[in-house]
């Protein structure tokens, strides 16, 4: 249950893409082997209960059956993004991925890309969005940019919609029900929102009323 719950914190959160979540997962899967085949072998070095019992009373054969049924069953639920895999590490790192095995569509601005020098740099500075948003344009790489879009666009996990109505259910309360589905919009959209308001320049498109 511990390696499931570490799973569970990686993948909770906002502001992250599929391609990373897809990471965690697969990183999972691979613990789980690993872990099937040492208990087959009657190591436990990963289960800090089951080393306290000797090796001849614990049931070894049980519990590694009951990994894989683990495994399998992520297999299974995750076999989806799997048809996808070559497209989220085109997405997660257009350096890493060689062209000429990349779809037709995308192997010359790959080829462009990777010996641009300066977009080498900034990938490796920035993330993900800053990298796509500022340093790939639509204008020179139509199709890298196009598939950015995609998985960017792509929600990750519930995060957000949860955010939202938890914010919503503490703003529109009993002792405020006279509010408008306008102000209850903009409260929600302020208070889910990572972009900080800039009061100066709002305070500087009002005028001030002299009495």
């Amino acid at each position: 249950t511990k390696y499931l719950a570490d799973l569970n914190v990686k993948l909770q959160g906002k502001d992250q893409f599929v391609s990373k979540l897809y990471e965690h997962v697969q990183t999972f899967i691979q613990k789980l082997e690993m872990i099937q085949k040492q208990l087959a072998m009657k190591k436990v070095v990963h289960f800090t209960t089951l080393s306290t019992k000797h090796a001849e009373t614990a049931n070894h054969e049980k519990y590694s059956a009951l990994i894989g049924c683990l495994r399998d069953e992520f297999k299974q639920r995750f076999a989806d993004f799997r048809k996808h895999c070559d497209k989220l590490k085109l997405f997660a790192d257009p350096f890493g991925t060689d062209a000429t095995d990349a779809h037709d569509m995308f192997q010359l601005e790959l080829t462009e890309i990777q010996n641009d020098s300066d977009t080498k740099r900034a990938f490796a500075e920035h993330d993900l969005l800053t990298f796509y948003s500022q340093y790939v344009p639509s204008e020179s790489y139509p199709e890298l940019s196009k598939h950015a879009l995609r998985f960017i666009a792509l929600f990750g996990s519930t995060y957000c919609c949860k955010q939202l109505f938890s914010r919503m259910k503490n703003v529109k309360t009993k002792s405020r029900s006279l509010l408008t589905d306008g102000h209850l919009s903009g409260i929600l959209r302020i208070a889910t929102s990572s972009v900080r308001a800039d009061i100066d320049y709002l305070c500087k498109q009002k005028e001030c009323q002299i009495s």
